[in-house]
């Protein structure tokens, strides 16, 4: 079974690298893959599904994450800003 997710926060190749190795990371994870270009997540679950520990994993890690077709308040994290704050440390850089 396959679970697509949106990932926010993510601003380069490291920050997907850590979003890939933290959910990897997870027992009932078979298979991670992340882009970062279009912010999206796709988990291939090895026997029972768990979209909780996988959203755990990423905010963990420091980002926010949405089941595509969920509502974003489960992402633990608020989208809105964590989005404002990368626009802020692009703007540094």
């Amino acid at each position: 079974m396959k679970s697509k997710f949106t990932v926010s926060g993510m601003s380069c190749a490291a920050c997907s690298a850590r979003v890939e190795k933290s959910v990897g990371k997870l027992l009932c994870v078979k298979e991670v893959s992340v882009n970062l270009l279009t912010g999206s997540m796709v988990v291939e679950y090895k026997d029972g599904a768990d979209d909780d520990a996988v959203i755990n994993a990423v905010v963990s890690a420091g980002y926010g994450a949405v089941k595509v077709g969920k509502n974003q308040e489960k992402s633990g994290i608020d989208v809105k800003k964590v989005e404002k704050d990368d626009d802020k440390r692009m703007k540094v850089r």
